[in-house]
């Protein structure tokens, strides 16, 4: 398509009645016509990328932008021709994406057919480059497959070149891209080219084969199969990571055989854990035969072996791999470096399997690393927070060894950075300990009123360290509100009280809420009513400080409940933040009879209707909304609204969700009483979920809150089925 074609496509779309990340598409068709200019090319792709894919997010603007992207670059007349394939390429992976869940949003799946149909088009306009010789070229072979259907015109395009010699990147994509639509090959493989053969090989696991044959030959030529899985698959970082994603039975079988344990080859067998409940035995027996070797790094099998099911055998490797540990680390995101243990990171998942070893190399990093006071450890495979700060959400035990290693800590000296400093976590940490069990610690928190006053002084106050008033007075001059918080809990004094009143309190409304003595002081109370304000706040944080203020100034003056449920009832409906204490104060006002019977009814029927239609967010349906709804129903002796189908929905839904899947869990044990139609479709919604190869999706380490999820789920399912 020429030029003049591609300005009369871009003409033809309304792009002001479109859409992307950032709204109104009309400013699409320019960037599109600056991907012909060396100088604008970059920042254009860039734009593109960002608004019309942003995140991989599909909109109604990016099937006809990416159809007019691929008219330009089919003409020829892109400057940077690699990345503008590159985009497209981005494109038909997205659109596999969405195909591979469920969407239920009418507005959603219009979009998804629409793109669907689109790759017909940007294959056929493509097309011409295969011809080519850059890596344009071979993206535009790979586009061919992404349409899904054998066109005679691209099946005879991609034979071609195939079997055009020498061999290179182009001619393997052809290969991998008619393997991939079924077709035959076999003239482009007849002379046994090695990279062609390997092409078609890595093409047919990638759809899904596990021919012993094919995984032989993929062991044995691992080496020039590393160089050529690049050339044919989108986006593939590594191959042990790309085989993992596309075939798990396979990526078990290969990496399992392959001899050498490089990091790679790790980190793929983690990837099979994380994505397949059946292979994962398999891959975790392998990654413990790496971690008994002697030449084995304790560090990357630490790494590797904290995100696998806490099994006993996989307990104690840990263990054993934090005493090989002598020193710590750093490690770096973007231009960002941070301390690390990992016998700190062993430590945190012994602790989260229950392992009562876990003390031990916690302690031993705390008292031989000479960075201890400001380590981060690993909460999830790409996460990391400060080491207080994950042990306090653990709720880990206090121990002797413990406090001894964090006070060493703590009489470091600080980071130059005061933004890697943890010494305010670690003195949180020791406040969420009994007094009598940290109250060694206690000059060197106090000592940290200096460079962490915030934490110190809210630790001092926690245990009631009188001692330390005056110093804590000193600290509260900068008007901190945490610190004035501090002495008034110390002091009990009315007036140090009301100084936090007049400090800046955004954020620290919750700690003031938690900690104020007299909560019938009436200026206290003026404070709470301007919180609870007359409408639902817009940040989820905030709706959780006005349902506290809610329920003070209710226990101050019956009244309270009338007046507060307009506020109450929006939180509630809105279905998303903190829905159960929304659910629970409502209740809460119920059994004490301060609601009116038009209010107790209103309740009923709005819990009643977050049951039957779903709340939305930006994600989607708010899973946690129906499903604690259904739970308050039951446990107020109401009925549950909605056929079996929707119940189980509701169910399986919440189940699935990383953040609902608690609520799941517990209104499925609700339901092993319920009528038999509602308990049979629900247990065959739930038996699909358990049966399947993939796991649930996660906040933090995937295969072991998993594995946590299904050893709890499945004997509620076998009661559901058997009742």
């Amino acid at each position: 398509m020429t030029g003049t074609h591609v300005r009369t496509h871009l003409a033809e779309v309304d792009w002001s009645m479109l859409e992307h990340a950032y709204g109104d598409a009309s400013d699409v068709p320019g960037w599109i016509e600056l991907l012909t200019g060396a100088e604008t090319a970059e920042e254009s792709l860039h734009n593109l990328w960002a608004s019309v894919l942003h995140q991989g997010t599909l909109y109604d603007s990016t099937p006809p932008a990416m159809v007019s992207i691929a008219s330009l670059l089919g003409a020829r007349q892109a400057a940077d021709a690699e990345n503008t394939a590159w985009l497209l390429l981005m494109f038909a992976d997205a659109v596999r994406d969405y195909e591979q869940v469920e969407v239920d949003d009418a507005d959603t799946a219009t979009i998804v057919r629409s793109a669907r149909e689109s790759l017909t088009r940007i294959a056929a306009l493509v097309r011409p480059l295969i011809s080519d010789a850059g890596p344009e070229a071979a993206a535009a072979a790979l586009l061919q497959a992404t349409a899904g259907t054998a066109d005679s015109a691209a099946l005879d395009t991609l034979g071609a070149r195939a079997s055009a010699r020498p061999a290179g990147q182009v001619e393997q994509a052809c290969v991998a891209a008619l393997t991939t639509l079924g077709a035959d090959a076999s003239e482009a493989l007849s002379d046994g080219d090695p990279g062609l053969v390997t092409a078609a090989t890595l093409a047919r696991i990638a759809a899904g084969d596990a021919a012993t044959t094919d995984l032989d030959a993929l062991v044995a030529g691992w080496e020039l199969a590393v160089e050529v899985a690049p050339r044919i698959a989108f986006g593939v970082a590594n191959l042990p990571e790309w085989l993992s994603a596309v075939n798990p039975d396979a990526s078990a079988h290969v990496l399992a055989a392959l001899p050498t344990p490089d990091e790679a080859t790790i980190a793929g067998l983690v990837d099979v854990v994380i994505g397949s409940r059946r292979n994962a035995p398999a891959a975790v027996r392998r990654l413990l035969a790496f971690a008994a070797l002697p030449e084995a790094a304790p560090e990357t099998m630490i790494a590797a072996l904290r995100q696998c099911p806490p099994t006993p055998e996989v307990c104690d490797s840990l263990g054993d791999l934090a005493e090989r540990v002598t020193a710590g680390g750093t490690s770096a995101v973007g231009s960002s470096t941070f301390d690390t243990d990992a016998r700190a990171d062993s430590a945190l998942a012994l602790l989260r399997a229950g392992d009562g070893r876990w003390a031990r190399p916690m302690a031993q990093a705390f008292l031989t690393n000479s960075a201890a006071r400001g380590l981060m450890v690993s909460t999830s495979a790409s996460g990391r927070s400060a080491l207080g700060f994950a042990l306090v959400r653990e709720g880990a035990p206090s121990a002797t060894m413990l406090v001894a290693g964090i006070r060493q800590a703590l009489r470091q000296e600080p980071p130059a950075d005061p933004s890697r400093d943890g010494a305010g976590h670690l003195a949180e940490l020791l406040a969420s300990w009994p007094a009598e069990a940290a109250a060694g610690a206690l000059p060197e928190v106090r000592e940290l009123l200096a460079v962490a006053p915030k934490h110190a002084a809210a630790a001092l106050a926690t245990w009631d360290d009188t001692a330390c008033i005056a110093r804590i007075r000193e600290a509260s001059v900068t008007g901190d509100a945490t610190v004035l918080l501090a002495l008034a809990r110390l002091t009990r004094d009315p007036g140090d009280f009301h100084r936090v009143l007049d400090a800046d309190l955004r954020y620290r409304e919750s700690e003031v809420l938690a900690h104020w003595a007299d909560r019938t002081d009436p200026r206290f109370l003026d404070w709470c009513r301007s919180l609870a304000g007359t409408e639902p706040a817009t940040a989820d944080y905030q709706r959780g400080d006005q349902l506290t203020a809610l329920r003070i100034l209710a226990a101050a003056d019956s009244g309270g409940a009338e007046t507060g449920w307009v506020v109450l009832r929006g939180i509630l409906d809105a279905g998303r933040g903190p829905i159960d204490e929304a659910i629970g104060l409502a209740f809460e006002w119920r059994a004490q009879q301060l609601l009116s019977p038009e209010v107790r009814t209103d309740l009923e029927s709005l819990l009643t209707d977050l049951v039957v239609t779903d709340r939305r967010d930006y994600n989607g349906p708010i899973a946690k909304a129906s499903a604690a709804a259904a739970i308050a129903l039951l446990d107020a002796g109401l009925p549950l609204p909605g056929t079996p189908a929707r119940i189980a929905k509701v169910v399986t839904r919440a189940v699935a969700d990383r953040y609902a899947r608690g609520h799941g869990l517990r209104l499925t044990e609700r339901l092993t009483a319920a009528p038999q139609p509602v308990r049979s479709a629900v247990a065959e919604a739930l038996r699909s979920l358990v049966d399947r190869d993939e796991r649930f999706d996660s906040t933090g380490d995937i295969a072991v809150e998993d594995e946590r999820a299904l050893a709890r789920l499945r004997p509620i399912l076998s009661n559901l089925e058997t009742a």
